[in-house]
């Protein structure tokens, strides 16, 4: 997957820069094209004629040339790369990427880069660790970027923790594994935030003994694996195991004692799509701790009081909502499917996979498993396999789940219709003088092109349609059929619970110019921008259908949101106005450019967080609902923050304007005062409209 791929590699100064050697070949071998870049103090640990010698590309280190002064554009190469490799970053490095420090070539380079960013720390175990660089690298993971977590060992200090650079046969994995999912048709997992509790806990007696198992984690590590291959976005919460989690889509919340698993799995489940349960959780802990090590007295035994641990399974069960996914894991040593079926219903779970110490190779301290997968339904057997394919077996099954839900929700009986529900209006009154024909015609094409064209692979029922309206104004038309229009497009989506309608996308388009002759026929072809007409309207057809799935899942719109991308990438040469990037700071490129952009994460995750945990719920719980959006509002502050020339932000703001002053003037001070500062900062030019926030 990596044949063709332009790379850019980013070598900071650590002692695990000779591994870059290593890194560079193994990349190269696998056809990349490689252009190195480091800091200067990354130069004192390997020689860039090493490095030049390996890519067959000059290390640029500097912004220009001393000898030709040649220049070295960091805004080229972020145009340039497919990827970006940081390996080894260095706290330092980490840190000026946290925070924008642009002194040298490669923070610059990294600043500038369009394409995805994978970063593999290396330091010494207490630098890792400490709440700087934790703060640090959660930063770089809210901006998107890709963090492939350090090893354990023995480390340049001599000391032994976590803090190794991940080895660069692993790096490259991680690589090709998300080139891999990018060129493969999303799963029904991609996209979705799933939590899988993995490994043993360990009570604590007093400071130097526990309560534990032999539970080695390699189960739950590999369901992790699988579902990050899939395109879900996992949550791993591990015990305390000596495993690696190299996939940049795996978040890993180390506990150890099975409280912190309770208190860290049902703080993710909050919003995630499914969770996996796989952990080998102590069922009982001491009633007391002692503070200091229980010496042993000669002739006296010791006898420990315990109570039970929470019950993780059950409490996820309760509060699990409709379309949340909930797996368990059972291990048994009698009357094993009574025991696993008892459990799947009193702990409310979707299925549950039952192995069994009985089976030679299952259970614990081994790479192999033999389980048998059980819903309500059925149960399925499966013969001893190892435990990725075993994870894979139960990623299918838990997929299976999902197109399930997803054809109940897309494909129920009754009549189907298309994606768009779009409202269309074209006003002539400035065109004076003409047969009127043409425009009765181009409308009608309109409203057929976009409402009966298949923009995604699903169906929806009349009332799921996504509302929209096109509204042209046509500027000039000559009789060639060249058209000049100015375009209001918008979208809306209904609140759950209510009969408001809340606008979601609302943009005035006044660069419209196309070719249109009586009786066209209008056809966008993904690979085929022949039409600057069809162009503009797939643009928005893609547009509104993503910023509506982001809405509804976080991230969900991806896929049609690339999609308008690439239209916006590839209509740079059909020659009309609106789509040359850096000629305006509002124009159709601008807007998905600057959305798609990773320093605009927050404001995507906002997206979900106004619409379905805030506005979803406010006609229920209005303070909660309220409360949530005033939650968004601090992640679209954080992306204007991050890229404060971009202008998603202070569109979402102009046409929210009346929606989030009835909003906030409801709320009490503190929520009016936080509101008024977040939106003066965005959008300064409508001042006096947040003003009535505060005095309404």
């Amino acid at each position: 997957m990596l044949k063709g791929k332009k790379i850019v590699l980013g070598i900071t100064g650590s002692i695990a820069a000779y591994k870059a050697a290593i890194l560079v070949r193994l990349l190269v071998k696998a056809g990349a094209e490689v252009q190195v870049v480091m800091t200067p103090s990354g130069k004192e640990f390997i020689s860039p004629l090493t490095l030049s010698t390996l890519s067959g590309n000059a290390v640029l280190s500097e912004f220009f040339n001393e000898r030709s002064g040649e220049w070295h554009s960091h805004v080229s190469l972020g145009l340039w790369a497919d990827a970006m490799i940081i390996a080894p970053a260095s706290a330092a490095t980490i840190a000026k990427m946290a925070t924008g420090v642009a002194d040298n070539l490669l923070i610059t380079t990294y600043l500038s880069m369009k394409a995805p960013v994978f970063v593999a720390p290396a330091m010494d175990l207490d630098m890792y660790a400490h709440p700087s660089t934790t703060r640090n690298i959660e930063q770089l993971k809210a901006y998107g970027n890709h963090i492939i977590e350090p090893a354990a060992g023995e480390l340049a200090s001599h000391l032994v923790g976590k803090g190794r650079m991940e080895e660069p046969e692993n790096i490259v994995r991680a690589i090709e594994e998300y080139f891999t999912s990018m060129a493969e048709p999303a799963s029904p997992l991609s996209g979705k935030k799933i939590v899988i509790t993995a490994g043993p806990t360990y009570e604590k007696i007093d400071p130097v003994r526990f309560i534990g198992n032999y539970s080695s984690g390699k189960m739950g590590y590999a369901l992790a694996e699988e579902c990050a291959l899939a395109g879900a976005d996992v949550t791993l919460v591990s015990g305390p195991v000596s495993l690696a989690t190299p996939h940049p889509a795996i978040h890993r919340i180390d506990v150890e004692s099975a409280a912190e698993m309770y208190d860290a799995a049902r703080a993710s489940f909050t919003d995630a799509d499914a969770a996996i349960l796989c952990a080998a959780v102590a069922d009982f802990t001491p009633d007391t701790r002692a503070t200091e090590k229980i010496k042993r007295e000669k002739g006296s035994g010791l006898t420990l009081q315990l109570k039970p641990t929470p019950d993780i399974a059950a409490s996820l069960g309760a509060e699990k909502r409709p379309g949340q996914r909930l797996v368990g894991f059972a291990l048994e040593t009698h009357d094993a499917e009574a025991h696993a079926r008892e459990k799947l219903a009193k702990k409310n779970l979707d299925f549950i996979v039952l192995n069994s110490l009985e089976d030679k190779g299952a259970g614990f301290a081994v790479d192999t498993n033999k389980v048998t997968i059980i819903d309500a339904e059925s149960a399925t057997s499966y013969p001893l396999k190892s435990k990725r394919e075993v994870a894979r077996d139960i990623v299918k099954h838990l997929s299976t789940l999902f197109v399930s839900l997803l054809l109940m929700m897309l494909l129920p009986a009754g009549v189907q219709a298309q994606e768009l529900k779009a409202n269309i209006t074209l006003n002539t009154e400035k065109i004076d003088g003409t047969n009127n024909e043409v425009f009765d015609v181009l409308k009608n094409s309109l409203d057929e092109f976009i409402n009966n064209t298949s923009w995604t692979e699903y169906e929806f029922e009349e009332h799921e349609r996504i509302a929209c309206n096109f509204s042209i104004v046509v500027e000039s038309y000559a009789e060639d059929g060249t058209f000049e229009c100015s375009l209001m497009v918008q979208s809306l989506r209904p609140i759950y619970g209510s009969s408001y309608s809340t606008p979601v996308f609302k943009y005035q388009d006044n660069e419209v110019e196309f070719k249109y002759m009586a009786y066209d026929r209008l056809e966008y072809k993904e690979d085929n921008l022949d039409n600057n007409l069809t162009a503009i309207i797939a643009f928005y057809a893609y547009l509104i259908i993503g910023l509506d799935m982001d809405t509804m899942g976080e991230l969900g719109g991806t896929e049609f949101l690339n999609k308008a991308q690439n239209i916006a990438s590839g209509a740079q040469s059909l020659g009309g106005t609106g789509w040359q990037s850096g000629t305006s700071t509002r124009n159709r490129f601008t807007i998905i450019d600057d959305y798609m952009n990773t320093a605009l994460l927050p404001v995507r995750q906002m997206m979900y967080s106004y619409h379905r945990k805030g506005f979803d719920i406010m006609f229920r719980e209005a303070d909660k609902g309220r409360a949530e959006i005033a939650k968004s509002l601090e992640l679209l502050q954080s992306g204007y923050q991050d890229r404060p020339l971009s202008y998603f932000p202070k569109l979402f703001t102009e046409y929210k304007q009346e929606e989030l002053i009835n909003i906030f003037s409801q709320g009490p001070a503190k929520e009016r005062k936080q509101a008024v500062e977040i939106l003066t900062e965005i959008n300064p030019s409508l001042t006096s409209s947040w003003d009535k926030i505060s005095t309404i």
